[in-house]
């Protein structure tokens, strides 16, 4: 069974959409707090997830820096950022933490679970 890294609980905000002549882009603000057996922290200020959507494919990208502390009560700040890929939604990690940095090269994958203006992503490692 694959190793649930960290759940992120995230509040969405009234978005912004530019509809073009093929395509739509929605940007949506958004703070998010996660917590883990790794970590635990929240964004300072809003980020954004851009969605990008034609007639053919969907794609979004959610960047966003949570700060926080890790396992060992060290202060640190994560940057994640999810893309949308054939595979699924894929998470990069880059951390301030020594105790973090395994996080840097695992094999990660998120899953999202959307509710009104709330969304739940999950981040799990592969075993």
């Amino acid at each position: 069974m694959d190793e649930l890294i960290m759940t992120i609980n995230v509040t969405t905000y009234e978005g912004y959409c530019v509809k073009g002549g093929k395509m739509k882009v929605y940007m949506v603000p958004f703070t998010a707090e996660a917590e883990g057996k790794y970590f635990k922290g929240a964004t300072e200020f809003r980020s954004y997830d851009t969605q990008r959507e034609n007639e053919n494919e969907f794609f979004l990208s959610a960047r966003y820096i949570l700060r926080g502390k890790d396992f060992s009560g060290r202060k640190c700040s994560i940057f994640i950022e999810n893309n949308s890929t054939e595979e699924g939604i894929i998470p990069t990690i880059v951390t301030d933490s020594p105790e973090l940095a395994f996080l840097e090269s695992a094999d990660l994958y998120s899953q999202l679970e959307t509710d009104s203006n709330k969304v739940t992503v999950r981040i799990y490692a592969k075993k």
